[in-house]
């Protein structure tokens, strides 16, 4: 095994300060881990470049230097106590400070312990379970963030590509089942449905095709929470069942090993070849919670983070690199800045905070495990330590939990030359922040992949329906506006006279406002709030248009009244109208409500990506209120919209909107024509309106010759009566007056005249006279 020699052993590594004559050497230890899930080996050559670079920018005081030794805890609990334990007892020089211990399987039985010997434990790794508040022991400091950060960075990255449905596949060990429990409650909180499935290490590979069961349509986004191996054996399994881009989507742990997808790397027995894991893994996206500054970014440890990775990736020959390697680094640097703070306190005597602590200030060349004072001075400084390391600022809260809230999100990508992963942004402050170059299309350019719910498609109308209707709709404004102004400047022709001009006006209204309400009734529902206002918008336009239409045929009913009477009739339709209308619409209750109904015109199906989707409707229904009733003044107008109305009702679409707009455009079409179609007709054959009595008296006599001509005479013989009565009246006023007598039934005994000389009756009985009369009267008549 690589660096075997190395457990179980001690290496002394010393790093001077100044120089080599220098006596006072400052102790720690370094506690890594071989382990087959963690391997932090890789990090000792971050150890001795801080030493290195802490000898150049010479930060402990004069006359001190850095010495550690390095125990390997094989990420085991009790080989860790047991490295721990040779550590601080049987060693012969205390040590100052502690970093470790490797994985946190290693590192939690350390930390519940090492307080007893008043020195702080800096760890560069993950440990399970632990958040920003809650400490495992009052003298760990974690580099590494805690881990309820993780669980809002993952919130947000599937909040972000809208995802509502997550299936986590779990290792069931603690580090990874205490995440788990993080989970389901950031999940609920957020209303992301989510399902678990939980293995082991120990899981044989033909157990895993039981993995996702029938869940893999309904659950596509996959988070792998597991140590790296067994993680490569998941996507192999996965590989055998196309769960791959665009129809799904990976998520993993951004903190596992370079190329960990490689068979050498993770040491699994998965049969599948990398290139095959390669085609599962793109564009997986991994959340890296470990901080990294950025790499030109100036630091206060001597090496920017581009620097640093190349001096230690060139010192990488008998190690394999690790992703804590910055975390190390930037660890060694925390506990010597902290003992430098502590020096100065120590020398003017200031132990504020840890009085009634056992124990006295004294140099730390002279620090004994038993010297509580000493252990309190130094906690206390790395609570107060701030600077700019290679992973980013390092901070502590009261707890020892690293203040740091910038989760970076990496994608991995396939390419010629194999699988790669790739920065793509940030989580800061819960949003995701794009790096330069990177957007969403760039990050899923065919489609972001479906989580698997079920897409439901909210119908509009069809086009050509709509297309229709709206060309329909404006050729009948047109023609309403052409009417009208025929109306206007023909309004004095007796044609035009015969039903009222200023009554036509309201008709023409009423059937504009009904036309452009077509614009309103098939206009896309593309939400509830839009559909509602629709609803509401063609009650009015649709109750208005057809009183002001409609109302006037009723008025004609009453025809004797004169116009300014009927034009108020109309008017009081309209005013009924509008205050139902306000009515339903200032009480909530009574306002038009929308449903979101499935389309029975269409059925549920599946989508290219394998995505079953639904298809629903927006439609309106009337509340029990005065609104509702509006419709029922159309529906007495117009007992047709009885059956419309039934339609409209209807879950089918497109069938509806054809007979509800249909029947209306057919019913205001038709009597828009057939009104004043024929009055454009007979002004044009009779411009003066002279012929247009005889052509019907014409017409019905031809119709019905024998009746009609007795009917004829006799109403001639009366005219003829009532002529000659004029006539003497004509002429008695110019001789003298008209004298009546009502009870002679002989009309020539009926009237004659009294002269001015004269006071008696002159009656006109003489047989010359009468007919002198006559032959004058039928003159006029023939005239």
């Amino acid at each position: 095994m690589e660096c075997s020699w190395l457990l179980f052993s001690t290496l002394t590594l010393a790093a001077i300060l100044r120089n080599a004559e220098l006596a006072a050497v400052l102790h720690f230890s370094v506690i890594v881990s071989s382990g087959e899930d963690f391997n932090s080996l890789g990090s000792v050559p971050a150890v001795d470049l801080a030493l290195k670079m802490l000898q150049i920018q010479s930060v402990l005081p004069e006359g001190y230097s850095f010495a550690y030794s390095m125990q390997d805890s094989e990420c085991n609990q009790a080989v860790s106590l047991n490295a721990f334990l040779s550590e601080v007892l049987h060693s012969n020089v205390p040590k100052v400070g502690l970093i470790g211990c490797g994985c946190s399987v290693a590192t939690e039985p350390v930390a519940l312990i090492n307080s007893n010997w008043n020195i702080p434990l800096i760890s560069p790794e993950p440990l399970e379970g632990q958040d920003s508040n809650t400490g495992l022991s009052p003298n760990l400091f974690q580099l590494f963030p805690p881990g309820d950060n993780f669980v809002p960075a993952f919130v947000t990255l599937i909040s972000h590509f809208v995802w509502k449905r997550v299936f986590l596949i779990t290792q069931d060990e603690n580090l990874f089942i205490s995440v788990s429990s993080l989970f389901s409650q950031g999940l609920r909180q957020s209303n992301v449905l989510w399902m678990e499935n939980r293995i082991s290490r120990t899981t044989n590979l033909s157990s895993l095709q039981n993995l996702f069961g029938n869940k893999a349509d309904d659950f596509r986004i996959f988070y792998l929470n597991m140590y790296p191996n067994l993680a490569r054996n998941v996507l192999c399994e996965a590989s055998k069942r196309g769960l791959t881009y665009p129809r799904y989507a990976w998520i993993t742990n951004g903190d596992y090993p370079n190329e960990w997808w490689k068979r050498n790397v993770s040491g699994t027995n998965a049969s599948c070849s990398d290139d095959v894991i390669a085609n599962v893994l793109d564009r997986a996206l991994a959340i890296q919670l470990h901080p990294m500054a950025p790499l030109n970014h100036t630091t206060d440890v001597g090496l920017t983070t581009e620097q640093f990775f190349s001096e230690y990736k060139a010192a990488l020959s008998l190690y394999q690199y690790t992703y804590v390697s910055a975390l190390t680094y930037d660890a060694v640097w925390t506990l010597a800045l902290a003992l430098n703070a502590s020096m100065h306190l120590i020398d003017t005597g200031n132990d504020s905070g840890c009085e009634s602590e056992s124990g006295s200030l004294v140099a730390w060349e002279n620090f004994t495990y038993s010297n509580s004072k000493m252990g309190c001075i130094l906690k206390r400084t790395l609570r107060q330590i701030k600077f700019y390391g290679v992973s980013g600022p390092v901070e502590f809260n009261p707890d020892g939990a690293r203040v740091y809230n910038v989760e970076t999100i990496l994608q991995y990508n396939k390419g010629p030359a194999g699988i790669s992963a790739e920065c793509i942004g940030y989580i800061v402050d819960g949003n995701l922040s794009y790096s330069i170059g990177h957007n969403t299309t760039s990050v899923y350019p065919v489609i972001v992949p479906p989580d698997g719910t079920i897409i439901n498609i909210t119908n509009v109308f069809s086009m050509w329906i709509t297309g229709i209707y709206y060309l329909w709709s404006s050729l009948g404004v047109a023609l309403t506006v052409a009417f009208g102004v025929f109306n206007f400047l023909f309004r004095v022709r007796k044609v035009i006279k015969l039903t009222s001009p200023n009554l036509n006006y309201f008709l023409l209204t009423g059937v504009f406002i009904n036309f452009a309400a077509t614009y309103v009734r098939l206009y896309p529902d593309i939400s509830e709030h839009y559909a509602t206002i629709r609803c509401s918008l063609q009650n009015w336009l649709n109750s208005i248009g057809y009183t002001l239409a409609f109302g006037m045929v009723l008025a004609k009913m009453f025809r004797t009244l004169s116009d300014i009477y009927l034009m108020l009739m109309v008017l009081g339709m309209v005013g009924i109208c509008l205050i139902l209308l306000i009515i339903g619409e200032a009480v909530p209750s009574f306002r038009p409500a929308v449903a979101l109904l499935p389309d029975d015109e269409a059925h549920s199906d599946t989508n290219e990506y394998g995505v079953k989707q639904s298809y629903y409707v927006w439609q309106c229904y009337d509340s029990e209120s005065p609104l509702s009733y509006t419709s029922a003044i159309m529906i007495i107008v117009l007992p047709v919209m009885l059956m419309l109305n039934f339609a409209f009702s209807v879950a089918y679409l497109n069938l509806s909107a054809l007979l509800y707009n249909g029947g209306i455009h057919f019913v205001i079409t038709a009597f828009l024509l057939l009104l004043f179609v024929p009055k454009m007709y007979w002004l044009y054959k009779d411009p003066k309106g002279e012929n247009i009595f005889n052509q019907i008296s014409t017409t019905t006599t031809n119709s019905q010759p024998t009746k009609t001509g007795v009917s004829t005479i006799e109403q001639l013989q009366r005219e003829v009566k009532q002529l000659q009565t004029k006539i003497k009246e004509l002429e008695c006023e110019k001789n003298g007056t008209l004298i009546i007598n009502p009870g002679t039934e002989d009309s020539s005994n009926q009237w004659g005249c009294n002269n001015e000389s004269s006071s008696d009756l002159v009656p006109s009985s003489s047989p010359e006279s009468r007919v002198q009369i006559n032959a004058d009267t039928h003159a006029g008549i023939n005239e």
